[in-house]
């Protein structure tokens, strides 16, 4: 009985060893992205940069400033067409802002799909999700810069979570605002088309530096722990009547 149990474990640690060699480039890149999760969740602030970078496209940009775990404050340009029923294709450009301190949302702009504008500060009421446009339909959760995603019924919350199983090779040496940083290829599919993006960790500190989203169509930088402060808007209007065009009694 015990041959048969010493044998079981040493072809179970061959069997391992062998998967380890054959996956030995999806270990790695596992263990970067979690070294990666835990630098981020030790940083006290941070600012995010995301802007379209297909010089066909009209230049949209968004740019987030958070203090995890409760404080965010988002800017957004937007600048698109949308479909309206059987009619034409409308235009919807503008600005966007968007405050959150705890449970406590306000927003102004005058630039969003199937809501009325909001030109002063208004808070939200807790039905409302954030009337924001563009990169914010990928429902971004503001406080946790790990959650850029392409799903509208899932938010992931980590970099493991967004990229394991994707398949993940080192490119080389980067340097994104003085950070030298190792850059991955990430390599993905929907549906039928492949996809490529990149991803700059940090040498030193394991924090991500730089990002492409959507096989290179947008591309993130961030900024680790900068000097930001996020506070209340002041003055606040009532929030206006029919603003958000799908409740029924407003």
């Amino acid at each position: 009985m015990k041959k048969i149990v010493i044998s079981g474990l040493i072809v179970s640690l061959a069997l391992g060893s062998a998967w380890v060699i054959k996956n030995r480039s999806q270990v790695r890149s596992d263990y970067e992205l979690v070294r990666s999760d835990w630098a981020i969740s030790d940083t006290k602030s941070w600012r995010m940069r995301l802007q379209t970078t297909d010089s066909k496209l009209p230049k949209v940009w968004m740019v987030i400033e958070a203090i995890p775990p409760d404080r965010e404050h988002g800017w957004q340009h937007v600048d698109r067409s949308a479909e309206v029923g059987d009619s034409k294709a409308i235009r919807i450009a503008g600005d966007l802002e968007y405050v959150r301190i705890g449970d406590d949302r306000y927003f102004r702009g005058d630039a969003m799909f199937n809501h009325g504008e909001a030109r002063q500060w208004i808070k939200l009421i807790p039905r409302d999700f954030p009337p924001l446009d563009g990169f914010f339909e990928l429902r971004l959760h503001l406080s946790n810069p790990r959650t850029i995603g392409y799903h509208f019924d899932s938010i992931e919350t980590s970099l493991w979570s967004q990229n394991h199983g994707v398949d993940m090779r080192t490119v080389g040496l980067k340097t994104y605002a003085g950070h030298s940083c190792v850059e991955w290829n990430l390599r993905w599919k929907i549906e039928d088309r492949i996809m490529n993006d990149t991803l700059c960790i940090g040498t030193s500190d394991h924090l991500p530096y730089h990002l492409t989203a959507s096989g290179g169509w947008a591309e993130a930088t961030y900024e680790w722990d900068p000097n930001i402060a996020i506070e209340s808007p002041k003055p606040v209007l009532p929030r206006p009547k029919g603003f958000s065009r799908s409740d029924p009694d407003t």
